[in-house]
């Protein structure tokens, strides 16, 4: 199968799932979406901070130690699937990103404290996620101008802002780094893969009943990609459309400021058009000053908050 049969794929597959499913978790949290603020507040304000985008791939637990150094030095900005592991070893992200509408992401975010994190969500997340929820939120429209539904809700609540996604929830949290700013952006637990015994980062309720179970299920989902050392790595189908999603973002989007990209999950299949660099020797040469994030945060929603 070629790759825009599988982008068509998944397509379809995502489309005939969750079309009501969105436009239902949109109107349960309209009144949600009027009273906070939206990324478009982001735009610019950590311009030239490095920014670390956390996934929660199974890499994750050889680096995660490494993300202590860089507490108050970079603006952490962890998928949900990731924010267990964090809390875990001490770590608290400044954003938590979610992208998935379905209420079963609820999981990632129950049994740890919000204090001094801001979650990032869809305009149709679940309303469950929100209820939860017990500090700051953001919110964003899925930017997806092929599927009608999602351009309909983006018309009637244009002012919160768009992320574009491209399979996963690190796609959005990338476009999050990106828009406001961070240079360079740094990856870690990014695997788009599944090595070894492992599908998910030690801690992650994403990990359920381990790689066994997952492949069995989704056997006639699975893909062979070429990793970082050249080897084949099973995957999904959606996951290697993700892998040419980042190509396609890391050489297409635009903003004022340069950019460097540093994938130092270690492991995974992102490898074209960034930087390869062990976590612990970036950290030591781009998070070298202590960062105010939540000053910045304070006064970049001040406006929107009276």
């Amino acid at each position: 199968m070629s790759r825009d049969e599988q982008i068509r794929e998944v397509k379809s597959a995502t489309l005939l799932r969750f079309n009501q499913v969105w436009q239902r978790n949109f109107q349960a949290n309209l009144k949600a979406i009027q009273q906070n603020p939206g990324v478009v507040a982001l735009k610019n304000k950590f311009r030239d901070l490095p920014c670390i985008v956390v996934g929660a791939g199974p890499s994750l637990d050889k680096n995660i130690r490494f993300l202590r150094r860089a507490q108050n030095k970079a603006v952490i900005i962890a998928c949900d699937a990731a924010l267990k592991p964090l809390m875990g070893n001490g770590i608290v992200p400044n954003f938590v990103v979610c992208l998935d509408p379905q209420e079963e992401i609820s999981r990632f975010l129950m049994n740890v404290p919000h204090e001094g994190i801001t979650l990032v969500v869809p305009s149709i997340v679940h309303p469950h996620v929100l209820e939860l929820w017990e500090n700051n939120i953001l919110f964003f429209n899925k930017f997806a101008p092929d599927i009608p539904t999602l351009v309909e809700i983006q018309k009637m609540v244009p002012h919160i802002g768009i992320l574009t996604p491209g399979g996963t929830v690190l796609s959005v949290t990338y476009d999050l780094a990106f828009q406001a700013g961070g240079n360079p952006i740094v990856f870690v637990g990014q695997d788009l893969s599944y090595p070894k015994k492992k599908s998910h980062s030690h801690g992650s309720d994403a990990a359920g009943k381990g790689l066994k179970f997952m492949m069995d299920k989704q056997k006639d989902q699975l893909v062979l990609e070429t990793d970082i050392n050249g080897q084949s790595l099973r995957t999904l189908k959606s996951m290697a459309v993700s892998k040419k999603w980042f190509h396609w973002a890391f050489t297409t989007f635009k903003r004022e400021n340069p950019l460097t990209v540093f994938n130092c999950s270690e492991a995974g299949i992102l490898t074209d058009h960034c930087s390869l660099q062990p976590l612990a020797e970036t950290i030591f040469k781009h998070c070298t000053r202590k960062l105010n994030i939540p000053w910045i945060l304070k006064k970049a929603l001040k406006r929107k908050n009276r």
